[in-house]
């Protein structure tokens, strides 16, 4: 299947990330933005994803054994409430991560 080029409008805080992103995988900024588009319409991970996601679902059952671990040893601990303030807690800092890259 033959490739088609498409034009996209960018400010130039976007086009300035989009080359960042492009030169620290060591590729130029048209394939970077060619391989983005794609993971995005076709739902893909890259292998990074792949292995930030399995470690991050390591942690996250870690962090859920952990909390059971304790409350099971402290009668004054009640699982689900720290499980909550746990989750509340990640919602804030992601919120905050989401608004220090301008997402």
């Amino acid at each position: 299947m033959a490739k088609v080029p498409i034009t996209v409008y960018l400010t130039d805080r976007q086009l300035a990330a989009i080359e960042r992103q492009a030169e620290a995988t060591g590729k130029s900024r048209s394939a970077w933005v060619s391989q983005a588009l794609i993971r995005a319409v076709e739902g893909e991970l890259s292998p990074l994803d792949d292995v930030l996601l399995d470690q991050l679902t390591k942690v996250r059952a870690n962090q859920e054994h952990v909390l059971k671990s304790v409350a099971s040893l402290s009668k004054s601990i009640n699982a689900a409430d720290v499980q909550k303030a746990s989750l509340d807690l990640a919602d804030r800092m992601f919120a905050e991560a989401k608004s220090r890259v301008g997402k």
